[in-house]
């Protein structure tokens, strides 16, 4: 039964559970001030009514044992209190000896430990039954007596009643009106949640590059859907370089496997000489060269997808200066000049990133423009402004043209003018990729005409 009314409540929505949690709690506070009120209501009752039946007692016994005692002016008073008597009024007058004398009822008549009781505290109070009793020690020049009063307060459980039965109404009408005003808070509270299902439904693999609607609050709900729309974001990296590795990789790696199988064709057509063979080996040894290059390019941009929880702090002056000694042991004679203009704060330059990936992002520029500016010197200036870090990177060489700078960036994208040299149009794109996961961008200057320059632009932390 338990695990039955576990599971029913645990497919139940969070709207409704929202409203039932929302007017189980109201429902709580609300009985708890209705039973605070009633139980002090009926205290009070309680107590004003014992505080008549004193009265009543004192005016019975001054009728009845003080008449001596009194002006006639008092006594005429007590006279005409005496007929107001309480319901179902009940008096009993005792001596010292414990006998009766005066009963206004047939009653049965009291018991001796309840006499000695009003004797030995001089006036009690309790409950016999629905009635309410009160016994008070009467002293008088005559002896002394103990005057026992009950009776029956009507007008005042009638009001109890009528005060019960209007705070159960109050009750069961509050909770249905919390019921539903519970639902109306708990859709409110969830409607930018069932706006943003509604927009994840429409997600499908061919529009990732889609995002969920986010407002300018810091709630818990915002944060829920920009971490949401950050998920969509990998998926949309993960998605794009599994489909660009295929596509490209299935492009580009015919042309290299097609030059070897033609090669190795032509070579087992005829008989040749050790000389001609030597050659065709050194002709498949360099395409295979190219086509190992072009694997792992391939794979590079197909793993540049990464978890921001992995970054580390990068400091970006550091990082420049390892790229420039890089390239500089690799291409003996390359002509690499750094120039800082740095704040004197480093954190104004520390990111948040990963190290080796901004490494080859970095270094694939540098490497181009090695390759296009033909051993030319290069001009690598990294400077700190108040919203971000440039790094510039100027060379010499062949430059874009105009018609090619919206498209270098694409992957196997080459310039018209870069048929002469080796490549395969990977290392841009890849560096535009690695650039994005660290919320950078780069851009190709169109006003240097002595050459390229790539602007790099990190935002300060």
């Amino acid at each position: 039964m338990v695990k039955h009314i576990n599971k029913k409540s645990g497919n139940m929505k969070i709207r409704d559970r929202l409203s039932l949690q929302f007017t189980l709690m109201f429902a709580v506070i609300l009985f708890l001030v209705l039973a605070s009120i009633f139980i002090s209501v009926e205290k009070s009752r309680k107590i004003n009514f014992y505080n008549r039946l004193v009265d009543r007692a004192f005016t019975v016994a001054q009728l009845f044992l003080a008449e001596d005692n009194l002006s006639k002016e008092k006594f005429e008073e007590v006279q005409r209190r005496y007929p107001l008597s309480l319901p179902q009024e009940s008096v009993h007058i005792y001596n010292y000896k414990f006998e009766p004398v005066f009963l206004n009822q047939n009653t049965n008549q009291w018991s001796n430990n309840i006499i000695e009781k009003v004797i030995k505290e001089k006036k009690i109070q309790f409950e016999d039954n629905e009635k309410q009793s009160v016994g008070i020690f009467y002293e008088d020049n005559s002896g002394n007596f103990v005057v026992l009063i009950s009776a029956y307060d009507q007008d005042g459980v009638n009001r109890r009643k009528q005060l019960f039965w209007s705070m159960t109404f109050t009750f069961i009408i509050s909770i249905i009106i919390m019921f539903f005003m519970g639902r109306l808070f708990a859709w409110t509270a969830l409607l930018p949640i069932t706006k943003a299902i509604k927009e994840v439904k429409f997600i499908r693999s061919s529009n990732l590059d889609r995002r969920l609607q986010t407002k300018q609050s810091k709630d818990e709900i915002n944060e829920l859907i920009s971490t949401f729309n950050n998920l969509l974001e990998h998926m949309e990296q993960s998605f794009n370089a599994q489909r660009s590795f295929v596509t490209y990789a299935s492009h580009e790696l015919r042309t290299p496997i097609t030059s070897i199988i033609g090669q190795i064709e032509v070579t087992l057509a005829f008989e040749r000489s050790k000389e001609d063979y030597q050659q065709t080996l050194k002709s498949v040894l360099a395409v295979t060269e190219k086509f190992n290059d072009l694997i792992n390019d391939l794979f590079e941009l197909a793993q540049t997808t990464i978890d921001v929880n992995d970054f580390e702090d990068v400091r970006l002056d550091e990082l420049i200066w390892q790229v420039k000694d890089e390239w500089m042991n690799k291409v003996p004679g390359c002509q690499i000049e750094l120039t800082y203009d740095l704040d004197t704060n480093p954190e104004k330059y520390t990111i948040r990133g990963k190290g080796y990936l901004l490494f080859i992002a970095i270094g694939n520029i540098i490497k181009n423009a090695i390759k296009f500016s033909e051993n030319k010197p290069i001009v690598c200036t990294i400077k700190s402004t108040p919203k971000a870090t440039l790094i510039s990177i100027k060379d010499s060489g062949i430059g874009v043209a105009p018609e090619d700078l919206n498209s270098i960036f694409d992957p196997f994208k080459r310039g018209a003018n870069a048929a002469g040299f080796a490549g395969f149009g990977i290392g841009l794109s890849l560096t535009k990729k690695i650039l994005l996961l660290h919320d950078a961008k780069v851009r190709v200057n169109p006003e240097y005409m002595n050459g390229t320059e790539f602007i790099i632009s990190f935002p300060s932390t």
